[in-house]
C-alpha cells in the first residue's frame, strides 16, 4: 500500500471551524438586520405619534387661545378635568375629550349638537393600556379660576400606538404638554 504525499484536502478539524465561524458570523448579521428593521420600525412609528400630538396641541391650543371663555368649571385650586368645554366668538360652543372609535382612544372636538370631529388619527391611542378604551385615558387639562384673570389651561397627553405589547421595540409613545392662555 503506497501513501500519497501530496494529498490536497481539508481534513475534518479545518472543516468544523470554518462552519462554526460561519454560523456564527451568520448568526451576527441575521441579528444587525433584525435589529435595524426595529428600530426603522419604532422610528416610523415615533414619527406617526409625534406628527398626530402635535397636530392635535395645535389646534387646541389653538381654539382655546381664541375662545370668549373656557365654560370647564375651574376651582381655586388647580382642578384637572378629562375634558374642556370652550365658548367660541360665534357663542358655540366645542368640549375636547377623549373618545374611543372602537379602533383606538382618540382626542375629539364636539359641538352642542354632539357631533364628534377626532382630532388624532386611529394609528394612535390616548389609553395608556393600548386599547380603544377611554378608561385609563392620559388626556388631561388643568387650569385655575382667578377673578379677572384670564384662565390659563394646561393640555397634557400621551400618545401611543394601540394593541402593543411591553417590550422597548413594542412601545412607542411621546407625551404632550402646553399651557394656553385665552387672549378675548
Amino acid at each position: 500500500m503506497t501513501r500519497l504525499q501530496n494529498s490536497r484536502g481539508f481534513t475534518l478539524m479545518e472543516i468544523l471551524i470554518s462552519v462554526g465561524i460561519l454560523a456564527t458570523v451568520g448568526i451576527l448579521i441575521v441579528q444587525v438586520m433584525f435589529t435595524t428593521t426595529n428600530v426603522n420600525t419604532k422610528s416610523v412609528l415615533l414619527a406617526d405619534i409625534k406628527q398626530n400630538g402635535e397636530f392635535a396641541m395645535d389646534v387646541m391650543s389653538r381654539q382655546i387661545r381664541g375662545a370668549a371663555t373656557i365654560e370647564t368649571t375651574c376651582g381655586i385650586e388647580d382642578t384637572t378635568t378629562s375634558s374642556v368645554t370652550i365658548r367660541t366668538l360665534e357663542n358655540a360652543t366645542t368640549t375636547f375629550l377623549c373618545h374611543s372609535d372602537g379602533i383606538a382612544a382618540r382626542i375629539a372636538s364636539m359641538d352642542a349638537q354632539a357631533n364628534i370631529s377626532y382630532v388624532t388619527g386611529n394609528s394612535v391611542t390616548l389609553s395608556a393600556s393600548g386599547l380603544a378604551t377611554c378608561d385609563d385615558s392620559t388626556l388631561s387639562f388643568s387650569c385655575l379660576f382667578a377673578i379677572g384673570i384670564t384662565q390659563p389651561v394646561t393640555i397634557q397627553f400621551t400618545l401611543r400606538q394601540p394593541g402593543t405589547g411591553t417590550g422597548i421595540y413594542d412601545v412607542s409613545q411621546r407625551s404632550f404638554t402646553n399651557t394656553v392662555n385665552v387672549r378675548n
